[in-house]
């Protein structure tokens, strides 16, 4: 993976204020997996005090999104047409990792599974993303 392409992905995923929110960090693209590092926030947290499935999964998504984007070279970006989410344990406030691998793509569409582990490295959300690819020409 180029490392300009990789900054210019960044860069763009951060005028958004997703990225921001979760403190995305791209790790590395190993074994065909983009790798990130995400934090939940206190504002992040529900009645229970575990992170919001919702919050998990706009952190999925944005991950996803982002690897879609330095897959593409940043020519192209996802718009989102399906998550599909299971969630297997809580996840509590604080530093998650999220892998990201590109099932398939295609000229209109893309298909990305997306995994957060807790910071034990156990599994505790998988998604499976379909989007719209949308050219940034």
């Amino acid at each position: 993976m180029n490392k300009n392409v990789i900054d210019k992905s960044i860069k763009r995923s951060q005028l958004g204020e997703v990225s921001n929110f979760f403190n995305t960090k791209f790790l590395n693209y190993k074994n065909k997996s983009f790798n990130f590092e995400v934090t939940f926030p206190k504002k992040s947290l529900n009645p229970f005090q575990t992170v919001q499935g919702g919050m998990i999964a706009s952190a999925l998504d944005e991950a996803t999104a982002i690897s879609v984007s330095i897959f593409t070279e940043d020519k192209k970006l996802p718009n989102s047409s399906d998550l599909h989410i299971s969630f297997h344990r809580p996840v509590k406030m604080g530093k998650a990792n999220v892998s990201a691998k590109i099932i398939k793509i295609g000229k209109r569409m893309v298909s990305i599974e997306g995994k957060l582990y807790n910071p034990n490295g156990e599994i505790a959300a998988s998604v499976l993303h379909s989007a719209i690819l949308v050219d940034m020409n």
